[in-house]
């Protein structure tokens, strides 16, 4: 069986993943690479989704590709909001970075993102959908970090901890239960 060699950095956009993966990657002295500009810069996707603005992977021609990439590879910190689709046999640790939804809001307003994208990563964060997705696929290696409030050096901190097993139980943060009605109300207003 092959060596567990993938440290994923998931989490919605805005999260701090690729700031984090790459620090993570430098401390580590392993590779470093962002899925996204993977997909893009080797035209593994099947066509673009104009109303979501977003490509569609070719799952065939991404898992031959980054299987190529991880066997040459003696460790990789990959950056991506969509890590679930790495092979579970190649998944070391699954690190979700978690941001209270109104904090993400503001970021991807300041981004100049479309009020529609800001929804939708905003009901993502909501929903815990980057960890429910790599719970479905690495089960027993999926941790969250709570990035609300903290420098980037405390979180690539706790992601070490995690890396490194000093980190007993995994907790899950629940926005649904913590938000107040008005927090709801501001999310969704434009």
């Amino acid at each position: 069986m092959m060596a567990r060699k993938c440290i994923i950095i998931s989490g919605c956009p805005g999260t701090g993943k690729t700031i984090v993966a790459r620090r993570l990657a430098d401390i580590l002295k392993l590779d470093y690479i962002n899925l996204s500009e993977l997909v893009l810069n080797e035209k593994l996707y099947r066509n673009y989704d104009v109303k979501r603005e977003t490509y569609i992977v070719n799952l065939r021609k991404f898992n031959r590709r980054i299987r190529e990439i991880i066997e040459v590879s003696s460790g990789i910190v990959v950056d991506s909001h969509y890590g679930d689709v790495i092979p579970s046999r190649y998944v070391k640790k699954v690190i979700v970075l978690r941001l209270h939804p109104i904090e993400l809001k503001r970021r991807l307003v300041e981004r100049g993102w479309r009020i529609e994208k800001i929804r939708e990563n905003i009901e993502a964060e909501l929903i815990n959908l980057c960890t429910l997705n790599a719970l479905d696929r690495h089960k027993g290696r999926v941790y969250e970090i709570n990035v609300t409030g903290k420098s980037v050096d405390e979180v690539v901190e706790e992601a070490l901890d995690i890396v490194n097993s000093k980190v007993a139980s995994r907790r899950y943060i629940d926005w649904l239960s913590i938000l107040s009605r008005s927090d709801f109300t501001s999310l969704f207003q434009f």
